[in-house]
């Protein structure tokens, strides 16, 4: 009787998984290169990735590719590359009688559900079936089920073959581009091993000289090896006249030697129905517990295809921005609060390992580097830390933060578990993160906050000044700076830099606080960070300076204040603009730290954070927003002493740079009052504003430095589409926030056929842009799809 429900179970699980399927992504492709690459530099196509696995599989998209999975696309440490074309291309002869079961004249059905992929060859005496599923981060397995549909009985003999990939672009073979690096393909006793030798180009390939990828097959063959390119000859026992039988291959993928115990091949062979079986319930777990919709499907999906397993200096699991995109193989900060916040409802577990991953490199007080950031949560984790620890790596990034929107996702993850010990492990980290802001990124001590940089060589020389670079029509005659052999000049310290400022004869300058900064903010390159272009710097001196472009400069000039303790130690840098989403968050992170203390019977503390969040919120309200626009805006400030008093207003506000949807964050958080949220929300809805074909671009349409084609500077990303639709459900304008989600799924391309779920989208034409298969886009979708089922009220709780 169990048995028997065990069998009903699994009909259960994969009927259920395969009606899911619906072809939400479009899995088929056939690589011609290691890099593959898009016009965004994306690798073509959207491999089956699962269980945290770092290779990745397709459909064949031509007949003669029946019968493999094309690819592997291998993610070597930092990289994803294709490996071959299809590594293991199939042809089958019956010995008995001679008959070739040639592909051309097969009949191939194809299919590709969450987490496998399956494929059907029929002959007319002859039908074979292939399914494809991850058993572990480590090992995809292939089970090849045979059915002889003939009245005869058969004795087949399988040939496989398969190449590694010898092109590394279109233009360059592998061997141009990296002749010192071998790839080694082998025969083993149950298959073929290719060894890939050390490499370490930082910015293409990094292999360490363990990584290796294998085939193992369960029944015994004959394998010849010549060069790259291999030959695996296989006689099976004989099958009878309406019988079947089945078999398997394991793809198995290792960025080193180190195997666990439990993933020993004949004890995987041994259970291969059974882990089968597991991935199929996990699955159909999974998929239950998601809004019934092909979107919701699709979005989960990108979000597993991108999970990670720890791997090199990554500890915990890890879901990265997109697998398939050229530099986004590791973990951002608020990306990971994004992922793991969509995670919650659906693997919680997953969810907290993904925040995990960056809170095991929270700067501490013992840090040997970056002492004076403690609580500070930095920028990127990859599998190589920076040359400053000791790596080589170039993606690993402590010259910022990220947004604090770290409480929010724990808060989330603990509704969706209620459990205290998640709480308790993670309230003195996120108080220490919500601390570090005020110590470091706060110049004028007034309570509200700076995005700006770390004290980091980029940054900083190694005497303490700032760095920076210039481009002069002369020499600028400063003794701190040198002229370089690309007509720039590198030059030190605050007092050149202002000197320079002063001139506003420069033709070109290179802040990096500046762009640590933005980066800090999340909107890499946003208009209020003063980043315009040349063009659009033109036209807006025409408009408002009778096109003096020396004094145009002026409103889009950054300066950087130095933080340091009260000993006089540099601590970091703020640039002079106090940012409204940043205290806005803040202030939320104020009210969900209050949350926390209550859950964990902390009354105390919980009064005063909601009495520091009170104020705060106040000074949002009175600080941030310009009555005369109805819009918020950052506030640009000075470092002088007598500017820098109580609770004041200081400075002024950055209007001139343009509205960008940091305007609504305060709708976002409930910190703003329903007076200006009702302002802001005209202008939401003013279609020569934000309510474009595809609404809430990232900047205006009536923004100085508005780009479509540019990255913060007018495409559409899901996370601002997000806040802003939560935003207006908040005070209760349910209306107008269904009517912009709406024109959303209707005007961005692809969202609602197979096609990828992409990084950004034209504001205009609902275009794709950016990295394909986009995690935190998926993650905004999701949590769009469960907000469509119940929306918000005001106020937020």
């Amino acid at each position: 009787m169990r048995r028997h429900k065990l069998l009903v179970l699994i009909l259960l699980v994969f009927f259920g998984t395969a009606q899911a399927s619906d072809k939400v992504l479009n899995r088929t492709g056939l690589p011609t290169a290691m890099q593959d690459f898009d016009h965004y530099q994306n690798q073509q196509f959207n491999p089956l990735f699962d269980a945290g696995s770092w290779h990745g599989y397709l459909l064949p998209d031509r007949a003669e590719f029946a019968g493999t999975f094309p690819g592997p696309l291998l993610v070597f440490e930092e990289y994803s590359l294709y490996l071959a074309d299809a590594l293991e291309r199939f042809q089958i002869r019956d010995s008995l009688t001679g008959e070739q079961f040639d592909l051309a004249r097969a009949q191939l059905s194809q299919s590709s559900g969450p987490g496998q992929l399956r494929q059907t060859i029929e002959w007319k005496n002859l039908r074979v079936h292939l399914d494809l599923y991850f058993l572990n981060q480590y090992d995809a397995i292939v089970r090849y089920r045979l059915e002889n549909t003939s009245p005869k009985r058969m004795q087949l003999e399988w040939h496989w073959q398969g190449q590694l990939m010898t092109s590394w672009d279109k233009r360059q073979t592998v061997a141009q581009r990296f002749p010192d690096w071998q790839t080694t393909l082998s025969a083993t006793p149950d298959g073929i091993k290719v060894a890939f030798s050390r490499q370490r180009d930082i910015l293409n390939l990094m292999t360490s000289g363990a990584a290796s990828y294998q085939i193992i097959r369960s029944l015994p063959a004959q394998t010849s090896v010549q060069d790259k390119s291999y030959q695996s000859e296989m006689r099976m026992a004989p099958l009878a006249a309406g019988a079947g039988t089945v078999f398997y291959s394991i793809y198995r993928y290792q960025l080193t030697n180190d195997v666990p115990p439990h993933v020993d091949v004949a004890h995987l062979f041994a259970r291969a129905e059974e882990l089968i079986s597991k991935n199929q319930l996990r699955w159909s777990q999974w998929l239950a517990k998601l809004p019934a919709t092909a979107l919701s499907t699709k979005a989960f999906e990108t979000l597993i295809a991108n999970w990670r397993a720890p791997a090199g200096k990554i500890k915990h699991d890890i879901v990265v921005p997109s697998t398939t995109a050229r530099w986004f193989n590791g973990a951002w900060a608020w990306d990971s609060w994004k992922h793991a916040y969509a995670l919650a409802a659906v693997d919680a577990q997953l969810g907290k390992n993904v925040m995990r991953a960056m809170f095991d490199y929270q700067i501490s007080a013992q840090d040997p580097l970056r002492p004076q950031d403690a609580g500070m949560l930095i920028d990127t984790v990859f599998c190589n830390q920076d040359a400053a620890r000791g790596g080589d790596g170039d993606h690993w990034n402590e010259r910022n933060s990220k947004p604090p929107l770290a409480a929010w996702a724990v808060w989330e993850l603990f509704q969706q578990t209620k459990d205290l010990n998640w709480l308790r492990e993670m309230r003195p980290r996120l108080e220490a993160y919500h601390t570090w802001w005020y110590r470091n990124r706060d110049h004028n001590q007034n309570g509200l906050v700076e995005y700006g940089a770390t004290v980091h060589p980029i940054h900083t020389t190694k005497d303490g000044q700032l760095r920076f670079k210039v481009k002069l029509p002369a020499d600028p005659g400063l003794p701190a700076c040198r002229q370089q052999t690309d007509g720039m000049y590198d030059c030190a310290g605050i007092s050149a830099y202002e000197s320079i400022l002063a001139k506003r004869a420069y033709q070109q300058l290179e802040l990096p606080v500046q762009e640590a900064a933005a980066y800090e903010s999340g909107m890499d390159n946003a208009a209020r960070f003063g980043f315009i272009d040349d063009p659009a710097l033109q036209r807006y001196a025409d408009q408002y300076y009778q096109g003096n472009l020396a004094r145009a400069r002026i409103d889009w000039q950054v300066r950087v204040f130095e933080n340091r303790d009260a000993q006089g130690a540099l601590q970091g840098y703020s640039i002079n603009q106090e940012s409204v989403d940043l205290n806005a968050f803040l202030y939320q992170e104020k009210m969900l730290l209050a949350r926390i203390a209550d859950a964990l019977q902390d009354r105390s503390a919980a009064h005063q954070w909601r009495v520091q969040a009170q104020k705060l919120k106040l000074r949002i309200q009175a600080c941030f927003y310009d009555a005369k626009t109805g819009f918020f805006y950052d506030r640009q400030i000075d470092a002088k002493p007598e500017n820098q008093i109580g609770n004041a207003c200081q400075g002024t506000l950055l209007s001139q740079r343009g509205r960008g949807p940091e305007g609504w964050s305060p709708l976002w958080t409930g910190a703003a009052s329903k007076a200006q949220t009702k302002a802001v929300m005209q202008t939401m809805m003013n279609p020569r504003e934000f309510l474009t074909q595809v609404p809430l671009p990232t900047a205006a349409l009536s923004n100085p430095a508005y780009d479509p084609e540019s990255y913060w500077r007018g495409r559409v990303w899901l996370d601002q589409l997000y806040f802003g639709i939560v935003g207006l459900h908040n005070y209760g304008y349910h209306q107008q926030a269904q009517r912009i989600q709406q024109q959303f799924m209707r005007g961005a391309m692809g969202l609602q056929g197979d096609a990828s779920i992409r990084e950004n989208y034209h504001p205009l034409t609902g275009r794709t842009q950016g990295a394909s298969n986009f995690s935190w886009s998926a993650a905004h979708l999701l949590m769009l799809e469960r907000l469509s089922q119940k929306p918000r009220s005001y106020p937020p709780k």
